[in-house]
């Protein structure tokens, strides 16, 4: 950080320096990344600059892309650890709120003094929000299924993992409804071996599976049924409306029945 901070100081364009994620949680594990925000008065400028985060260290692989809030975001692996860049216009420090820890690394405005710790408020899923995962877990389900039985195992690949995001998304929301809204389930299942529940662990041992057409079909069943239990349990537990599961697992069935018979009898 001592060189990124260097540097940082002086450039006039670049005010100030914010660690967020793990290493600011005080969380850190030796593969954890450094997610950085680096605050400028010119993001098109710094944008367009690979210079700066190049000679920090040896770069091998770059990833440009935008957060949620459409933000600049560059993500460089160096030999030996990754930095996240958040590149943000400069004004947007003062007056700042983090839903999680955070640590100012350089401010030359004193902007940093305005910063906080917003109050962690989770919310249950809405009824629009609820059924829009159940409907495209679902979708995505049966058109897994429909590439199982025609044979195109990167296509059912692709859909099985729309299907997870899905099943990621009511693992969280059923553990907020059991253990309370604000149970830090963190990002994309990171440290789901704290957080999350045993026998979910061991029941998501089933969902995966290579490319063979029976290990695969064993695999989406797994994941619908565990899916399924999760869903009415929190449909249940937050008082929202039943969802009819039962006819869209016969409608699997009745896709997966399809699927060529081999000479042993075996789909």
């Amino acid at each position: 950080m001592g060189t990124l901070t260097t540097w940082a100081s002086g450039h006039e364009d670049v005010r100030a320096l914010v660690l967020t994620g793990s290493a600011a949680a005080g969380a850190t594990h030796p593969l954890s990344d450094r997610d950085i925000e680096v605050f400028t008065t010119d993001v098109p400028a710094l944008l367009d600059d690979d210079s700066w985060w190049a000679n920090l260290g040896e770069v091998l692989v770059v990833e440009r892309l935008e957060n949620e809030d459409d933000d600049p975001t560059l993500l460089i692996y160096y030999a030996g650890g990754k930095l996240d860049f958040t590149l943000l216009s400069a004004e947007r420090l003062r007056g700042r709120e983090y839903s999680r820890p955070f640590e100012v690394l350089l401010d030359k405005d004193a902007a940093g003094a305005t910063v906080s710790l917003a109050e962690s408020i989770t919310e249950p899923p809405s009824a629009e929000e609820f059924d829009e995962s159940v409907n495209w877990a679902w979708a995505a389900a049966l058109m897994q299924a429909k590439a199982i039985v025609r044979d195109e195992p990167w296509s059912a690949k692709l859909r099985d993992q729309d299907l997870k995001a899905e099943l990621l998304r009511m693992v969280e929301w059923d553990h907020r409804a059991r253990y309370g809204q604000n149970i830090d389930t963190r990002y994309l299942g990171t440290g789901m071996r704290q957080w999350m529940d045993a026998d979910i662990q061991r029941a998501l041992e089933r969902c995966w599976a290579g490319l063979d057409a029976r290990e695969t079909t064993a695999a989406l069943l797994a994941t619908t049924a565990l899916y399924r239990t999760l869903a009415e349990r929190t449909a249940s537990a937050i008082g929202l409306p039943a969802f009819d599961h039962e006819r869209v697992e016969a409608e699997l069935g009745t896709i997966l029945g399809l699927a060529p018979r081999h000479e042993d009898g075996a789909v």
